[in-house]
């Protein structure tokens, strides 16, 4: 079976034995995934220096070094427990996006049946590959009306939701979508359906186009026009509710000018990968709250929900991973967001070399869909 992995700076491909049917999972047949742009290229780039891969803050010793255990290497796509702290593995795993078609399901799995169409989430398990085995707290069934190529934005439009929920942004209310790619034209149309207005910033004129295309209020090249005055514009003078920063650069200008969009305590949540030496007066002067968001709703990183398929109750937990993936399914079926405009390419899998290359290049496109013939 083959899997895509990064390895020295670049995307390969291995084979790698099947995956295992464990307790409560769903073994799934990719029939497309979808490749987050900003966090993939991230985790390729990393890999050119083992040095800064998976712990920005505490650079790993040789002395550290160990190899990993053979239950690792005998399980294929799935790792066997976590990592060993100061272990430099030889390859990373990429994706976290798919959808297919369920192949067989474990005893503890009643409501999913061979045949069911899917989406999955989880980078510890929805990966770029063939066949995947995943629990089934990140499995959604795909709604009738929602193709299979739609579906493998799950986790790319929960990512969006969860931001978005993040400021506190209700109906009514202006939210700031700074950094207009693929999660930032997702939280354009998100927020739009939620009856929120809705201003996009990005350097790219081609993106602040198409956020136009998707609903947005207003957008604008903030190197071009005054965005502050435009948010000025559309709030009565107040600035925005809320900023969802959705851009990938090491500038700490996007943070501080977020800053200054916001109204009196505003919240600024921070998705995408930037710079963060934070101007202290510009912050305080409105005592805006600044929120990171990293994961695709509750649930996430507790493996006693993802891995043991244990739910939170509603009344303390609303948005669980499986109910954000419900509800971004829901929309689709709805019509209330398309992926069909974002602008995506399709690949067949094997050409993962070429295509983490051309997200690398000027012109790029928002993100390539990766396809695979036997689920489709």
């Amino acid at each position: 079976m083959k899997r895509v992995v990064a390895k020295a700076g670049r995307a390969i491909i291995i084979d790698v034995p099947e995956p295992e049917l464990r307790p409560g999972e769903v073994l799934v047949a990719t029939a497309f995934s979808a490749i987050s742009s900003g966090t993939e290229m991230h985790i390729i780039h990393s890999t050119a220096n083992p040095e800064t891969l998976g712990d920005d803050t505490y650079p790993r010793k040789p002395s550290l070094q160990y190899p990993a255990p053979p239950q690792l290497r005998s399980r294929g796509v799935r790792w066997a427990g976590p990592e060993p702290r100061g272990q430099i593995p030889e390859t990373a795993s990429v994706g976290y996006s798919l959808s297919g078609r369920v192949l067989a399901v474990s005893p503890e799995v009643t409501d999913l049946k061979p045949g069911d169409r899917v989406a999955c989430s989880g980078n510890q398990c929805a990966i770029h590959a063939e066949r995947v085995a995943v629990p089934r707290n990140l499995v959604a069934k795909v709604p009738e009306g929602v193709s299979l190529d739609q579906a493998a934005f799950v986790t790319l439009g929960c990512i969006a939701m969860v931001g978005l929920r993040r400021t506190g942004c209700q109906f009514g209310e202006t939210v700031v979508a700074f950094g207009l790619g693929l999660l930032g034209q997702l939280t354009v149309q998100i927020a739009r359906a939620a009856g929120m207005q809705v201003l996009g910033l990005d350097i790219d004129e081609r993106r602040v186009a198409e956020a136009l295309a998707n609903g947005a209020n207003r957008a604008l090249n903030p190197n071009k026009d005054n965005a502050i005055e435009a948010c000025l514009a559309m709030t009565d003078g107040f600035g925005a509710d809320g900023v969802v920063l959705c851009v990938v650069t090491p500038s700490s200008e996007p943070i501080n000018l977020a800053f200054d969009l916001c109204r009196h305590k505003g919240t600024v949540v921070g998705v995408g990968a930037f710079g963060m030496d934070i101007n202290r007066g510009r912050m305080y002067s409105r005592e805006v709250t600044f929120q990171p968001s990293i994961a695709y709703g509750q649930g996430r990183y507790d493996t006693v929900y993802e891995e043991g398929n244990v739910d939170y109750p509603i009344g303390y937990a609303r948005w669980t991973e499986n109910r954000n993936q419900g509800a971004f399914l829901r929309l689709l079926a709805e019509g209330k967001v398309s992926v069909a405009s974002l602008g995506s390419v399709r690949m067949p899998m094997t050409d993962a070399p070429r295509a983490y290359e051309m997200l690398d290049a000027p012109g790029r496109p928002p993100t390539v869909v990766f396809t695979y013939g036997e689920a489709r």
